[in-house]
């Protein structure tokens, strides 16, 4: 364990106390760098921990944040206690059910044991609907939704289903709020509880103009760079995008080149099948990226590329944020929900469906008007993003202020 030297204003009566269970990533590096006054590297939004962090430091509040992050870590100031709490090794079958649900009663207990105000859970702590049987009655809960409830482009799964029954009570009854990433969470919750929730308080990806600051536009430079970021994962359609360069090269076009940036348990089989396939001068996988080095990829590219499968729950996929803040239009599909928030820059595809993209891709990267009215359908778009009053940490806030504490 590591302990900071801090200090902390204490505001008149009680001092609240915040627990925030964030999800997997490692939040002990991002207080780290947040401590220090910088934002964490390894990503390209201000992370929703750091917003946890300052929204802390705003209203003079004890913050505890804890991820399951498999690097086990510790920090302890005056004002934060920030921790790596793995779940252990990955679990298969009704086990991985069973490690789900313990590991919310683990963050429950710790929460319970230091009299938190409010516990925030995202969706990707554990099995949300476990909050009904564990938590205290008299625990406030906020629930932070950053994917779809089930896939969008499909009917409900059994699963989805049984999920859906077991947390209708917690959204329509047990928490007190719900953050809720995309208006397609908001229509599935309304769905799931026959439009009786808990006040849901919407939010979008919140950005640095500054970060953005330095990329310039894209240029009339061939080949058309056409950009993927993210995990390489068969149902984020990193076999479409193969299918795409193997239709480019048929049709003999090759001044449209695919970059994919991101890790992922496919991209050694994906980078042997480009080779095996003839077809590397098309198709580049550039591993994972850290943020100058992404930052770079995009200053070269024309456009973005987002084909995830309908067999996903997506989420918002802040990836159409940053293309959109880069100035790049995006190739995606209604299963993104981020679609929503930014047609006016964005070249529809059909869901699942490669020659759809290829012909977008054709279309978008040999019109010039095309790629210019997307081009400026980005330019109208990008201010929401850089918005705070639509940021987590303001939902976040406005939930605070509607307790009997706030």
């Amino acid at each position: 364990m590591r302990r900071m030297n801090t200090q902390n204003g204490k505001q008149p009566g009680k001092q609240l106390n915040l627990f925030y269970a964030a999800g997997p990533g490692d939040i002990v590096t991002t207080f780290s760098c947040w401590h220090e006054g910088r934002d964490d590297t390894h990503q390209v939004a201000i992370t929703y921990s750091s917003q946890f962090f300052d929204l802390c430091r705003s209203l003079g509040a004890k913050g505890i944040a804890v991820s399951s992050c498999p690097r086990k870590d510790r920090i302890t100031t005056e004002q934060f206690t920030v921790e790596n709490l793995p779940k252990g090794p990955a679990r298969r079958g009704i086990a991985f059910h069973i490690q789900q649900i313990r590991y919310v009663r683990k963050i429950i207990e710790r929460a319970s044991a230091v009299d938190a105000d409010l516990l925030v859970m995202a969706d990707a702590t554990g099995y949300l609907f476990s909050l009904v049987w564990l938590a205290p009655k008299t625990m406030h809960l906020a629930v932070s939704l950053h994917c779809t409830l089930w896939p969008r482009s499909r009917d409900k799964t059994t699963r989805a289903r049984l999920i859906s029954l077991l947390s209708r009570r917690l959204f329509a009854k047990r928490a007190q709020a719900i953050l809720c990433l995309s208006n397609d969470i908001r229509r599935q919750l309304l769905d799931m509880t026959g439009g009786n929730t808990v006040p849901i308080y919407p939010f979008i990806p919140f950005y640095r103009h500054e970060l953005f600051a330095t990329i310039s536009p894209p240029t009339d430079k061939r080949p058309f760079y056409l950009l993927y970021a993210g995990r390489m994962e068969t149902e984020k359609g990193v076999y479409d995008l193969l299918e795409i360069a193997l239709m480019l090269d048929r049709e003999g076009i090759h001044d449209v080149t695919l970059h994919l940036c991101g890790d992922g348990s496919e991209e050694d089989p994906l980078r042997m099948a480009a080779r095996n396939k003839g077809i590397e001068h098309l198709f580049h996988l550039h591993g994972y990226c850290r943020q100058q080095t992404m930052l770079e990829h995009i200053n070269r590219s024309h456009a973005f590329i987002v084909p995830t499968r309908t067999s996903f729950e997506e989420g918002f996929n802040k990836v159409v944020a940053e293309a959109i803040l880069a100035g790049r239009p995006v190739i995606t599909s209604s299963v993104c929900p981020a679609l929503d928030y930014v047609k006016e820059a964005v070249v529809e595809a059909v869901p699942d469906d490669p020659s759809s993209y290829f012909e977008a891709v054709k279309k978008l990267s040999s019109s010039k008007d095309l790629y210019r009215e997307k081009q400026q359908g980005c330019k109208i778009l990008q201010e929401q993003f850089y918005d705070p009053e639509r940021s987590w940490g303001a939902a976040l806030k406005r939930v605070i202020r509607s307790l009997p504490y706030g």
